[in-house]
């Protein structure tokens, strides 16, 4: 390895190292403010430690008052157990709150190495990320994890445990489970957009396999789901699948576009590129024409390398480039 392919190495594990310090940073001081800030800061100043309620009690309390069904009471089994409610509440949410700085950072990152054409969907793709995990994130707390504790509370009186007690480790867990998990599922369909946006992958291939997706999309779905039965994992399976049909819809249409462009600007460059090299020799004069009869700068322009500028599609008369696999207007395979 040459010195100066070292120096760019190190040059960008230095990048890479200043990019992960101040993601890591951000993260470190959000924790700080959800652990030791208090929430009420004039009834700290006013009370003293007995009037301190950090920041994250603020969450976790809303959890319980959202969430917590009328009638169940909380058992902790283990003396450290709210603590690990504290630590654990905590450090998801400023890992939610942090994904903002921590995306910016990667795509700082990344940018150098992108071009320009793709720079340009960068900050889009982390707009739709962002977004789709906080409306999974709001759907899992309002409708999944809400959902799953109702569909849970008639188990207790069949089994005679009256009124209901669960233990808050188990209660809180599942419910922050249940929000990241729907969260994370919103924003699949962002990254199958990208896959078929940048052709990884056809648009005719989810379409063709469209069952199995939907079966492995279910299977997932119940997956991330941790109890509720059948209806709750349909609950999460059709706005994930709307999501996803939509996305290769969009994907395949702007794959088609890219394409398009593509065919075009071969053609076009294909047209106007000057000869390169030097001019071929005359062709040889037909029988029965003198050498002087040939009128001299004649350019002669060869069937195939007119046509390997430029061909169309056999199904559609779609202009296309050479070697392309399928056409971006029919989206048929060119044999």
């Amino acid at each position: 390895m040459s010195s100066e392919q070292l120096m760019s190495l190190r040059e960008h594990l230095s990048e890479l190292k200043r990019r992960f310090k101040v993601a890591f940073g951000s993260f470190i001081v959000l924790l700080a403010i959800l652990l030791i800030v208090p929430a009420d800061p004039e009834t700290f100043l006013s009370q003293g430690y007995t009037g301190f309620t950090p920041v994250i009690a603020f969450f976790i309390s809303r959890v319980k008052l959202e969430l917590f069904p009328a009638g169940w009471k909380f058992i902790a089994v283990s003396i450290n157990e709210p603590l690990e409610i504290y630590i654990v509440a905590s450090v998801l949410f400023a890992v939610i709150f942090n994904a903002p700085i921590f995306a910016y950072e990667t795509i700082k990152f990344v940018s150098p190495g992108l071009k320009e054409s793709e720079r340009k969907l960068i900050y889009p793709f982390v707009g739709a990320i962002t977004g789709l995990f906080a409306f999974g994130a709001a759907f899992g707390f309002f409708f999944l994890a809400k959902f799953l504790l109702a569909a849970l509370t008639p188990f207790f009186t069949f089994t005679g445990i009256v009124p209901p007690t669960i233990d808050a480790a188990n209660f809180y867990f599942i419910v922050f489970l249940t929000i990241a998990m729907s969260g994370i599922a919103f924003t699949v369909p962002v990254y199958v957009y990208t896959l078929i946006r940048f052709g990884v992958v056809q648009a005719a291939s989810f379409r063709k396999n469209r069952i199995i997706i939907w079966a492995i999309t279910y299977i997932l779905c119940a997956i991330i789901t941790p109890d509720g039965g059948p209806f709750l994992d349909v609950l999460l399976f059709v706005p994930i699948i709307t999501l996803l049909e939509v996305a290769v819809f969009i994907g395949g249409r702007s794959r088609a576009g890219v394409l398009k462009k593509q065919a075009r600007d071969d053609a076009r460059s294909g047209a106007t590129a000057p000869p390169s090299g030097p001019a071929p020799p005359p062709p040889p004069a037909p029988s029965g024409v003198s050498a002087p009869d040939l009128q001299v700068g004649t350019t002669v322009v060869a069937p195939a390398a007119a046509s390997a500028v430029r061909t169309n599609c056999p199904y559609c008369d779609f202009p296309i480039s050479p070697g392309t696999a399928f056409c971006p207007n029919c989206n048929r395979a060119i044999e």
